[in-house]
């Protein structure tokens, strides 16, 4: 990137300033998106404990809700019932998912100064490569998108070897050459500013989503995780053994 003070007498004003809110915005969005990612990583994080100390209890009382729903809807053949079954499927379907997901991005633990390292290559990659950035080319946009899959797969499993080779590919141009902010038009900066401005309202709501999950609020608001699970455990088997009457 070219620097803003040296090309300010050389550019529009109406492109520096723009230029300039967009460079903070970036860094605004880059926080979010990991910001995004480490409520994924607890929300990852409780489910994996959740699988490990009662998965198989949890997956079973789902089942054994299913088939009573559906023999419930067979023999009634009310719409109601039906749809009662098909929500059962899908709490079934997506508990498995969840649990699986988390399964599939298991992180390793990373010393404190690790995590600084991972942070902060994280946001640089996510300023010079999100999508956003790169909507004027559809090449270079398909190419930022794929970028962006495997950073953030490795960021939530804290891959810091992968993140750091991701972003040395990066800035070295072998993955595709980043085009300079100043490069544009002014039409197309505006564009950009207004993407980023969606996107940073966007980021917030699926925060504030995230953050609501009971799983993210277990996770940091200092629930005891043995009692929580154990008290989980005797509720679901409670449940399990009143079916099974």
């Amino acid at each position: 990137m070219i620097n803003i003070q040296q090309t300010a007498l050389t550019l529009h004003p109406a492109t520096v300033r723009l230029v300039a809110q967009i460079r903070a915005l970036e860094e605004t969005v880059a926080q979010l998106e990991a910001d995004k990612a480490g409520c994924q990583y607890q929300i990852e994080q409780y489910y994996r404990l959740l699988r490990g100390q009662v998965g198989d209890l949890l997956t079973e009382l789902l089942a054994v809700q299913l088939q009573l729903a559906q023999r419930r809807a067979g023999q009634t053949g009310r719409r109601s019932d039906a749809e009662a079954a098909r929500g059962w499927q899908e709490r079934l379907d997506n508990t498995n998912r969840v649990i699986q997901d988390a399964i599939a991005h298991q992180p390793v633990d990373l010393a404190e100064t690790a995590q600084h390292e991972l942070k902060r290559l994280y946001r640089q990659a996510v300023t010079l490569a999100h999508p956003d950035r790169h909507a004027a080319d559809p090449d270079r946009m398909a190419q930022a998108t794929a970028f962006m899959m495997q950073l953030n797969d490795a960021y939530q499993r804290q891959d810091l070897p992968t993140v750091r080779r991701l972003v040395q590919d990066l800035t070295a141009g072998r993955l595709f050459l980043v085009q300079d902010d100043t490069a544009y038009s002014i039409d197309t900066l505006r564009q950009w500013l207004h993407r980023l401005t969606d996107r940073q309202q966007a980021l917030q709501a699926e925060i504030a989503h995230l953050t609501a999950e009971s799983a993210y609020q277990y996770m940091t608001n200092g629930t005891d995780l043995t009692m929580h699970f154990t008290q989980l455990h005797k509720e679901l088997t409670q449940q399990l053994a009143q079916l099974y009457r």
